[in-house]
């Protein structure tokens, strides 16, 4: 039934959980140690717990709900359902990879600016992006590069770190483009296998990928305890809402509208929520941001073009 909410509810619900899922998120990283084995295992609890939720999700068939049902099935969505799951897997380990030999600030930036590309994606699907749209998403890039931490960690940035959050980036951005490809088929009520599908082969795909990190680590293997495990697990709960959410809100909205604005109004609400639960403090540079992120969403919403008119 959450689909069945209105377009504003339903973007409302997918930016609290999508926080959420960050929250949780933070916390797993405060108790597990760094490294792409922790990484890995959480990638794989979270595929697993999205994966049982989105069945939920459809777990009654005479549901009025365009999210559609497991036995509402396609070797089509099956299909374009494992690309999204491969773009996702790639963009996860690319990004991890950058952060490991780069700086993580203009890591940050460079792959929050994959919106743009989701976003810019529209006019192939007929969609028109007027001027003040396109000013919108310029004020859009400042809001990221002024929100993002500039601890650089020490790391310095270089030709192979570029390469690499360049690459994370477009994944990124294709993962958008993915979902409003699916959604402008014929068989966009096929939600369910999509997803179901490129949870799926997430699943496997991370667990093989784990178990190959943790044989590699030998007796300095990484052994996950009940609260890891329990935080790994509520993250993919929560993180199965917006999925749902977003699928289905790729094919509703215009790409021009929906992309940029929920990339920007997540990062201002996690913004708000590091400062209210872990006590970090803004910059004023950030605090800057979050102002242009709140101007750019008038911008890209239509709102300013249907105020000149």
């Amino acid at each position: 039934m959450l689909l069945l909410l209105p377009t504003g509810l339903l973007l409302a619900v997918s930016f609290v959980f999508n926080v959420a899922t960050a929250v949780v998120q933070k916390f797993y990283n405060r108790t597990a140690p760094a490294g792409r084995e922790s990484n890995w295992f959480y990638n794989t609890c979270m595929s697993v717990a999205c994966l049982v939720f989105i069945l939920i999700f459809s777990i009654d068939p005479s549901a009025a709900d365009p999210f559609g049902t497991i036995t509402d099935f396609s070797f089509v969505s099956a299909g374009l359902g494992i690309l999204f799951g491969i773009l996702v897997l790639a963009q996860s380990y690319t990004y991890m990879w950058a952060l490991e030999v780069g700086p993580f600030s203009y890591t940050s930036v460079i792959v929050s600016l994959a919106s743009l590309i989701s976003a810019l994606s529209g006019i192939f699907f007929g969609e028109n992006i007027d001027i003040y749209q396109y000013f919108g998403m310029g004020i859009m890039v400042l809001c990221i590069v002024f929100s993002t931490d500039k601890n650089n960690g020490g790391r310095k940035s270089s030709l192979k770190w570029l390469l690499i959050a360049l690459t994370s980036c477009i994944t990124n951005g294709f993962v958008g483009v993915m979902q409003k490809i699916h959604q402008s088929t014929e068989y966009q009520a096929q939600s369910t296998a999509f997803l179901v599908s490129a949870f799926a082969f997430m699943t496997v795909a991370s667990a093989l990928i784990w178990l190959y990190e943790r044989k590699k680590a030998g007796t300095e293997r990484f052994e996950p305890n009940k609260k890891q495990t329990l935080f790994a697990l509520i993250s993919g709960a929560t993180f199965a809402v917006p999925h749902v959410a977003n699928l289905y809100l790729a094919g509703a909205l215009p790409s021009a509208v929906f992309f940029p604005i929920i990339n920007t109004g997540g990062l201002i609400l996690t913004l708000f929520a590091a400062t209210l639960l872990f006590k970090e403090k803004l910059t004023r540079l950030q605090w800057l941001g979050i102002a242009l992120g709140l101007i750019s969403s008038l911008f890209v919403s239509g709102t300013v073009s249907a105020w000149i008119g």
